[in-house]
């Protein structure tokens, strides 16, 4: 939404989730499986890996609000 502004808890969370999330698309992309499981394994222990999958399979970002058109 334009105009939203982040706190600096959420924008760090979110760029958090979004480094991740892509390097685990990345690993998938090139089949490092292994990697990509500790990865998923931190992301567990982190408890992020919710929101990491979330970003994963829909791209959105935590915090992102839609506009009702």
């Amino acid at each position: 939404m334009p105009g939203h502004r982040y706190t600096q808890s959420e924008y760090a969370l979110s760029s958090v989730v979004e480094l991740f999330g892509t390097l685990l698309f990345n690993l998938e992309e090139q089949r490092s499986y292994h990697t990509y499981n500790q990865v998923l394994r931190f992301c567990v222990a982190s408890d992020i890996d919710y929101l990491v999958l979330r970003y994963l399979r829909t791209g959105l970002l935590p915090f992102e609000e839609f506009s009702e058109e």
